[in-house]
C-alpha cells in the first residue's frame, strides 16, 4: 500500500500548530502548580496591643514565603506619625561606641509625651525620678519613649529601654515641662515643628556589646499619636584615644 503524502503533510502541520499553541499559552489548568499543605493564619502582634494584620501562608514547592521583619517599621496601622521622629544618632548603618549615646529627636505642634509624673532635671535633662513607665496611652503603648532590640520588638513584648535624658519640651501627662542641654539637630534631620525634645540613651545602660544591631524607637508625639522608626547600628569598643563624645581628641 502506498504512503499518502498529502495526509502525512496535514498531520505534520497539525502537530506544529498544537506545539506552538502550547508554548504561547502556557500549561493547562491541570499543569498549574497548586498550593499544598495546611493554611496558616498568622497574627502579627501581641494581645497587649491592638490587633495587627493577618497573613495567609501556604506551602509552595520550591518557594519560601516569609512575613516582613516587622510591619511596625513602616507607616500605617498603629504607626500613625513616624514623621514626628525628625532625627537620630547614630545615623542609619553608622557606628556608636559602647561608652557612647543613642539620640532621638521628636518634634510636634505640642510637646511630646513621657511617663506620667516623671521628674526631669531642668539644668541638663537627666531623669531625676522615673515616672510611671508602665502607664499606657489610649492606643495601649507605653507613654515613655522606648528602644527595642530586634527581634524582641514592641509587638513581641520585648524588653523596653527608657531614656536617660529628656532635653527640650515635654509633657509628662500631668504637666508640661522643659529642660536644657539638647544638642543641635543632625544635618539630615527633618524640619522641626513648634516643640522639639531630644531623648538620650546611654549605650552602657542598654548593655549592647560589639556587633551589628537593628533597633526600634517607639514614641508618642504631642497629639498622642504613635511614631515608630527602625534603624541599623553598629556598636564598637572605643580605643583609649577616643573620648566619651565619640570623637578623637584634637
Amino acid at each position: 500500500m502506498g504512503v499518502n503524502t498529502g495526509a502525512l503533510y496535514i498531520i505534520f502541520i497539525m502537530l506544529v500548530l498544537i506545539g506552538f499553541a502550547y508554548l504561547t499559552s502556557g500549561p493547562t489548568p491541570s499543569q498549574t502548580p497548586i498550593p499544598t499543605g495546611p493554611e496558616v493564619a498568622l497574627t502579627v502582634g501581641s494581645t497587649n496591643f491592638t490587633p495587627k494584620r493577618n497573613l495567609q501562608l501556604y506551602n509552595f514547592e520550591g518557594v519560601t514565603i516569609t512575613p516582613p521583619v516587622n510591619g511596625l517599621c513602616s507607616k500605617g496601622g498603629d504607626n500613625k506619625n513616624p514623621e514626628a521622629i525628625i532625627g537620630y544618632l547614630p545615623d542609619q548603618s553608622q557606628a556608636v561606641s559602647s561608652t557612647g549615646q543613642i539620640k532621638l529627636w521628636v518634634s510636634d505642634t505640642k510637646p511630646p509625651y513621657i511617663s506620667p509624673n516623671e521628674l526631669i532635671s531642668k539644668a541638663n535633662g537627666a531623669v531625676r525620678t522615673p515616672g510611671d513607665r508602665g502607664a499606657t496611652a489610649p492606643d495601649g503603648y507605653f507613654w515613655e519613649p522606648q528602644i527595642y532590640i530586634f527581634p524582641q520588638t514592641v509587638d513581641q513584648n520585648g524588653r523596653a529601654y527608657f531614656p536617660n535624658y529628656v532635653q527640650g519640651d515635654y509633657n509628662n501627662v500631668t504637666m508640661l515641662g522643659a529642660s536644657y542641654g539638647s544638642d543641635v539637630l543632625p544635618p539630615d534631620s527633618l524640619p522641626p515643628s513648634q516643640f522639639t525634645v531630644e531623648f538620650v540613651w546611654n549605650v552602657q545602660n542598654i548593655g549592647l556589646t560589639d556587633g551589628d544591631y537593628k533597633i526600634e524607637f517607639v514614641v508618642h508625639d504631642g497629639n498622642q499619636e504613635l511614631g515608630i522608626k527602625c534603624i541599623n547600628i553598629r556598636i564598637y569598643t572605643p580605643p583609649e584615644s577616643e573620648n566619651q563624645q565619640n570623637k578623637l581628641p584634637l
